[in-house]
């Protein structure tokens, strides 16, 4: 389960464009949960979407990961809450374009605490889950749009996570291409993955089963 509790986050704190992103923001995510983060551009999504990945700090409140409060956790143990708890998947895939889609969804298991044994058959029977085993071994520049996020997705799950954080996953992709992306996501969900999906699209949201809304730093519905 993931709780957020009168989370404040500050920019630039104490200077003259200090900007409060987070205004006092309170969220429960049940697992398995499917759930939208909806808001237009500026209003916060971005942010809480740092935070809940554990990739940034608030100046306030308190954020827990299976009743475990996030605050008290060294560097090292929100790492390995990276690697091992949270699958993330960039709007701009985020993928090294030099390395091939196999090379590409191993990255995670590299950095793994434990040694991952059998690495490169994980991450290739990953690829065929998601409907890129055919392509395992081509650089990741010679794909298109929809097949790049495909690979962002093998490796946002190649270590099993419980939580998937995605950040606009369909922005970037036509429709057809976006509802093949979807689809995979509901495929996840019926696995038991809880899915956090950070969007401005209102179709995709209300493919969802809840949507909360931002708006302002604030949660408004």
């Amino acid at each position: 389960m993931i709780k957020l509790e009168n989370v404040h986050k500050i920019y630039n704190k104490g200077k003259t464009n200090e900007f409060e992103a987070l205004k006092g923001v309170s969220i429960s995510i049940n697992d398995g949960e499917l759930v939208a983060i909806i808001g237009k551009s500026g209003a916060g999504k971005s942010t809480l979407l740092h935070i809940l990945a554990c990739i940034d700090s608030c100046e306030s409140g308190e954020y827990y990961i299976d009743d475990v409060p996030v605050k008290d956790l060294n560097e090292r143990k929100l790492a390995d809450i990276r690697n091992r708890k949270i699958g993330i998947i960039m709007q701009d895939f985020a993928l090294v374009d030099d390395f091939s889609c196999v090379e590409n969804v191993l990255l995670p298991l590299d950095f793994a605490a434990k040694k991952v044994k059998n690495k490169t058959e994980l991450a290739k029977n990953t690829l065929d889950a998601v409907g890129m085993g055919s392509m395992a071994n081509k650089p990741v520049n010679k794909l298109s749009g929809g097949q790049k996020q495909r690979v962002a997705i093998a490796r946002a799950i190649v270590n099993n996570p419980s939580v998937i954080l995605a950040d606009e996953p369909t922005g970037a992709l036509d429709t057809k291409t976006s509802a093949e992306i979807m689809g995979l996501f509901h495929e996840l969900n019926e696995k038991g993955k809880t899915i956090i999906i950070v969007t401005h699209d209102l179709e995709i949201a209300k493919q969802c089963d809840r949507i909360i809304e931002i708006s302002d730093g604030k949660i408004v519905s």
